[in-house]
């Protein structure tokens, strides 16, 4: 294993604040952290998926292609970060999150409103972000930076749930497909979200444990890299969900135009519990 500071490492010594459980350069001096950079790749192919189907609608709008670059940017940034664990990298890493996230925020807002509101919502949300962008990059805190992501991501899943709600028919089939790609979508994020913090409450643990169990195997205990899968498929299905509700398209065949595991989703356990419980807490 090469030390952080070893001149063997190709990257030098660490400057970004965080780092995770992942040894640094176990697997090649060219890579800090190899699992946790190479499962990025899920953010890159789901993005990548979305575009080409975007592209295959003839009546396409450019904008809707706004949050699946950002998720390629995600796993792009997210990977320069682990390959390198910089400073500047980490900055590319945490505000490529809050990128991608708002334009979908402002698509679940900006439903069937004035192009008038829309554009002054635009502006507001891209000025309170560059804001926070200033101050992130400026003191290096995660706190704020942290709570504006979730609270972002939890606005996005409300009105999510009512968009569900008010363009589909109750009791159709279509209903429970996207019911069914949500709370997958919501169970699989949070997953992936409760892997991160194991993976810094127990590293201890789990570093002994793939000492004694070797290669290949200990790559299955890269908890954040685990992170890296889940979230990568949980918000791939809210950005494919959220265009598709807030499109004037048909729901025919609504599971051939989502990814897997988003396609099984719809028609597995997940879509057949009844949603119109969901929507009586609603009304």
């Amino acid at each position: 294993m090469f030390a952080e500071t070893s001149p063997s490492a190709f990257w030098g010594a660490r400057t970004a604040k965080s780092n995770f459980c992942e040894e640094d350069y176990v697997v090649t001096r060219y890579i800090a952290e190899f699992i946790n950079s190479l499962t990025n790749i899920v953010y890159i192919l789901y993005a990548i998926y979305g575009l080409r189907k975007l592209r295959q609608k003839s009546s396409c709008d450019i904008f809707r292609a706004i949050p699946y670059w950002g998720l390629m940017a995600v796993g792009i940034c997210s990977a320069a970060f682990h390959i390198s664990l910089k400073y500047h990298t980490q900055m590319l890493d945490d505000l490529s999150m809050l990128f991608t996230t708002t334009p979908v925020l402002h698509q679940v807002l900006t439903v069937n409103t004035s192009r008038r509101h829309s554009i002054m919502l635009a502006i507001l949300l891209w000025s309170s972000l560059m804001i926070l962008v200033v101050y992130h990059v400026r003191t290096d805190e995660l706190l704020l930076h942290s709570l504006s992501f979730a609270a972002m991501v939890t606005v996005i899943g409300i009105r999510t749930m009512q968009l569900i709600n008010a363009r589909t028919l109750a009791g159709s089939a279509a209903r429970k497909q996207i019911w069914g790609m949500v709370r997958f979508g919501a169970v699989i994020f949070n997953l992936g979200f409760y892997l991160w913090l194991i993976d810094g409450w127990v590293c201890g643990f789990l570093r002994s444990t793939r000492a004694k169990i070797g290669l290949p195997l200990a790559f299955l205990l890269e908890l954040h890299g685990w992170w890296h899968i889940f979230t990568g498929i949980g918000a791939y299905i809210f950005i494919a969900v959220v265009d598709h509700l807030v499109s004037s398209e048909s729901h025919d065949g609504l599971e051939e135009s989502f990814a897997w595991p988003a396609s099984w989703a719809s028609r597995s356990v997940f879509a057949g519990s009844d949603a119109e419980v969901a929507h009586k807490k609603q009304s």
